[in-house]
């Protein structure tokens, strides 16, 4: 996250993360995992850089078909957490396991 990104944001979003149990800065940076514009960008960039799309050689006619929306809510949602930032869309997603 940007430098003073983190000052600008509004009471919600650290009352969000007191509620997911981040309380320290250590803690938000153990936790944190990138800013995205949805549940399903997130899964597709955590998939991709868990080398799942790469490593398969799975080509992107498949790829492309894959409903990333669905892995985000079937599998992922129970690991991460988002947290809106400082506008509708700018969503920051966090690991549980920190």
């Amino acid at each position: 996250m940007q430098e003073g990104l983190i000052d600008a944001m509004p009471d919600r979003f650290f009352n969000e993360l007191v509620d997911n149990g981040i309380e320290t800065v250590e803690q938000f940076e153990d936790a944190y995992a990138g800013d995205y514009s949805s549940g399903a960008d997130f899964a597709e960039q955590l998939c991709d850089d868990c080398g799942y799309l790469s490593e398969s050689n799975l080509p992107t006619w498949i790829s492309g078909c894959i409903d990333w929306d669905l892995v985000w809510n079937s599998a992922l949602r129970h690991d991460y957490f988002m947290v809106e930032g400082k506008y509708p869309g700018d969503l920051r997603f966090f690991s549980c396991h920190f």
